[in-house]
């Protein structure tokens, strides 16, 4: 891991074009979350799971009520 010096990170910050530090706005916000690693790869396990669900559901119509008749 490369630590840098707090000089260098100064220097670094001064030489950033200031495009770069306008501040976001809500839909930037909502936008960068959206489609952060993290949440994207939820959502897949998400729909892996509603997907599997609805195979299990119309391969074997009976299921939903043996679910029903047994009670946790």
């Amino acid at each position: 891991m490369n630590y840098s010096y707090w000089r260098t990170e100064r220097l670094i910050l001064e030489a950033v074009d200031r495009r770069i530090l306008q501040r976001s706005n809500a839909w930037d916000q909502i936008a960068s979350i959206i489609t952060s690693a993290d949440v994207v790869a939820l959502l897949a396990i998400c729909m892996i799971g509603l997907l599997t669900s609805l195979a299990v559901l119309l391969a074997f119509p009976g299921f939903a009520k043996v679910v029903e008749m047994q009670q946790f």
